[in-house]
């Protein structure tokens, strides 16, 4: 028995052939995922609050600590309870989480002061059919220039 195909045939299955090839390269370059997330390190206004962000998440609470100013350390390490700046690091438990930043507004009235907004998107899975949720919160956190770098003048944790 000889099987024989026509041209058009042999064509339909040469575009199919490529098109699986080309699936597999491309399933396999974005195998790794998204580059892992770095620190920032610009002298801008809301470098310190991406960096406490990510510190927090990641769970390297000196990272963390560097971010923050010298009034909210010791205001941290003087309250009783809970508290990240501490030593104590927060699990986010099965949620994924990332900041943008919105506005970045310099005081007016003072140059090294600024208030900076944040969106930090939570994506959660489960639900109705592994469906998951995601919500958006934003918030402005008040920074200063210290010792020639900006920091964090609040006690936001980004939780």
């Amino acid at each position: 028995m000889n099987i024989r195909l026509d041209k058009f045939t042999i064509i339909v299955l040469a575009i199919v052939g490529l098109l699986i090839a080309a699936a597999v390269v491309t399933v396999n370059l974005n195998a790794g995922g998204e580059a892992p997330e770095t620190y920032r390190t610009e002298d801008a206004p809301e470098t310190p609050v991406y960096n406490a962000f990510l510190a927090l998440k990641s769970g390297d609470i000196a990272m963390a600590r560097a971010q923050y100013s010298k009034q909210v350390l010791e205001e941290a390490a003087s309250e009783r309870g809970y508290g990240p700046l501490r030593g104590e690091s927060y699990v986010y438990g099965d949620s994924a989480r990332r900041m943008r930043v919105l506005n970045v507004r310099l005081d007016p009235q003072d140059a090294n002061r600024a208030y900076v907004t944040v969106a930090i998107d939570t994506y959660s899975t489960g639900g109705i059919f592994n469906s998951g949720s995601t919500w958006t919160s934003e918030r402005t956190v008040e920074v200063i220039r210290e010792d020639g770098a900006w920091k964090i003048n609040a006690q936001e944790y980004f939780y």
